[in-house]
C-alpha cells in the first residue's frame, strides 16, 4: 500500500510542477547608457531627468547634452546604446527632431572615424574602440545613430525614451530597479556638468540610489544631484515596496512555521479523538481514528505549507513576487511523514488501550 502511496504521490507532484515558477527569479528592462562621442565632438555637459511612473515599472528618460562641434557639415556626432525600451526611441538636435536609425542600416566602413570595429565572425555585434586598452563589445542593432548637419560650435542634443524597470523577485516583493551606465563619459574628451534630476508620479516613495543624498537632503517628489566627476560607472534607483502587517508577520513565520503551528493544533484535535474512540471502544484491534488521522494529518501539513505561499501572496497584493522555487516538491516525503505519524499515533494508542485494559482488570 505504502508502495502505491508513493507512486502517486511523485505523480501528483510532477503535475504540480507544472504549474510552479521556476523561471529566473530577474526580469530584465531596459538597458542604456550616456552618449557615445565621434572624434569631432566635445560633450561638455549632461543633464539626466527620469521621470518615474507610480507604478515604479517604468521611467521616461529625458537627456540632454551640450556639446562643441569643431567641424561643420553632415556627420554622426553621437552614437546612443539602448536596449529594450518602450515605444520610440527620439532626438532633437537643437529643438529639431532628426531621424534614427540603428547601426545595422550603416556600412561600418564609413564610420570609422568612430573607431568601430567588426567583432571577429560576429555579424551581429560591433566592438568601440574608446582608447588602446579600452574596447567593448556590443550588439549591433543596440546601436542608434543619427547623421545631421551642423554648423561648427556649440549646440543641444536631447534624447528621450521609455524604460522599463527591471525586476527582482528573488524576495517574498519585487524589487523594481532602473539601471543607466555613465561608462562612456569616461572617454569624453572633457567633463564638466552632470545634473541628474529624479521625478516620482503620485506618492513620495522611500527609493534608495548609489548617488549618495541628493541636493533636498531627503527623498521627494523631485530629487536632483549635481556632480563635476562621475559618480560611478552605473546610475541605480531601487524600490522595494514592504508589504503589509499582516502579510509581514505572515513572512516573519514563513511558510514551514504556518504549517507546524496549525500541525500541532491538528494534531492534538486528533489525539482528543484517538483517546476518546479509544475510550469507547477498549476492546477493537485497530483505530479508525488513528488510521485516518495518520493519512489526513501530514496531507493537510504539507497542504498548509504548500499553499501558505499563495495565500501570503494574495495578502501582499499586486507587488507579490510569486517566485518561491521548487517548494512542491515537499510533496515526495508525504508517505515518509505518514508512516512516522502513523507509528507514533499506532503507539499512543496501544499504550492507552493497554492502560485501559489493566484498569478493567483492577
Amino acid at each position: 500500500m505504502c508502495k502505491n502511496i508513493f507512486l502517486l504521490t511523485i505523480a501528483l507532484c510532477f503535475s504540480v510542477l507544472a504549474f510552479a515558477n521556476m523561471a529566473s527569479p530577474i526580469y530584465p528592462g531596459t538597458i542604456s547608457s550616456s552618449a557615445i562621442s565621434s572624434k569631432n565632438i566635445n560633450i561638455t555637459s549632461e543633464n539626466i531627468l527620469i521621470k518615474i511612473d507610480k507604478n515604479f515599472t517604468t521611467a521616461k528618460y529625458i537627456v540632454e547634452y551640450n556639446i562643441q562641434s569643431n567641424v561643420a557639415g553632415k556627420q554622426m556626432p553621437l552614437l546612443f546604446y539602448a536596449r529594450d525600451y518602450k515605444d520610440n526611441f527620439l532626438v532633437w538636435v537643437d529643438n529639431k527632431p532628426v531621424s534614427v536609425k540603428n547601426l545595422s542600416e550603416l556600412n561600418i566602413d564609413q564610420s570609422s572615424f568612430l573607431k568601430l570595429y567588426e567583432n571577429g565572425n560576429d555579424s551581429t555585434k560591433v566592438a568601440i574602440s574608446f582608447d588602446e586598452n579600452k574596447r567593448a563589445s556590443y550588439e549591433i542593432n543596440d546601436l542608434k545613430y543619427f547623421e545631421v548637419d551642423i554648423e561648427k560650435g556649440n549646440h543641444v542634443i536631447r534624447v528621450e525614451y521609455v524604460a522599463n524597470a527591471w525586476i527582482d523577485k528573488s524576495d517574498w516583493t519585487k524589487k523594481y530597479y532602473f539601471q543607466y551606465s555613465l561608462s562612456p563619459a569616461k572617454y569624453w574628451q572633457s567633463f564638466s556638468n552632470l545634473t541628474i534630476k529624479i521625478e516620482q508620479e503620485g506618492g513620495v516613495k522611500n527609493y534608495t540610489t548609489n548617488l549618495g543624498l541628493p541636493n533636498e537632503n531627503e527623498i521627494k517628489n523631485i530629487n536632483t544631484w549635481n556632480f563635476k566627476n562621475l559618480p560611478s560607472d552605473f546610475i541605480t534607483i531601487n524600490f522595494q515596496p514592504k508589504p503589509n502587517s499582516l502579510a509581514a508577520f505572515l513572512i516573519s513565520l514563513e511558510p514551514f512555521g504556518i504549517a507546524v503551528i496549525l500541525s500541532i493544533i491538528l494534531m492534538l484535535l486528533h489525539l482528543y479523538w484517538v483517546i476518546w474512540y479509544r475510550r469507547k471502544n477498549i476492546s477493537k484491534k485497530f483505530s479508525a481514528p488513528v488510521i485516518i488521522g495518520s493519512f489526513l494529518v501530514p496531507f493537510l501539513y504539507l497542504f498548509i505549507y504548500i499553499n501558505s505561499y499563495s495565500v501570503i501572496d494574495n495578502i501582499i497584493g499586486k507587488d507579490a513576487s510569486s517566485w518561491h522555487g521548487y517548494y512542491v516538491l515537499i510533496i515526495v516525503f508525504y508517505p515518509f511523514i505518514l508512516i512516522a505519524y502513523w507509528v507514533v499515533f499506532w503507539l499512543i494508542d496501544k499504550l492507552y488501550k493497554r492502560k485501559l485494559l489493566s484498569k478493567q482488570v483492577n
